[in-house]
């Protein structure tokens, strides 16, 4: 995979978290103040998380392809732990 092929791949997964996160928010009515509280909370720092990894793509986005290497790191590095922290925040809140 290229540099931006796995940059706009990285991005289209941000924008799927955000969508999931904000529909979520909306089906969120059915929580206690408390849980609302906390769930609130938590999105705010994960929308902080992919704020920030968007504006880190974006910046590498720019480099010279000699920071591939660079590149392919951080947005390995950065997908997983987004992932994880996602996949974290949704346990609580998805109905089973």
């Amino acid at each position: 995979m290229k540099r931006d092929e796995m940059i706009e791949e990285a991005k289209k997964q941000l924008v799927r978290f955000q969508k999931e996160i904000a529909e979520l928010k909306v089906a969120s009515s059915h929580l206690s103040e408390e849980a609302k509280k906390q769930f609130d909370i938590g999105a705010k720092e994960l929308e902080t998380l992919y704020k920030d990894a968007h504006t880190k793509f974006e910046t590498l986005s720019n480099k010279a392809e000699e920071n591939f290497k660079e590149v392919k790191e951080f947005v390995e590095l950065t997908n997983k732990a987004l992932k994880h922290s996602f996949h974290y925040f949704m346990s609580h809140y998805r109905k089973k």
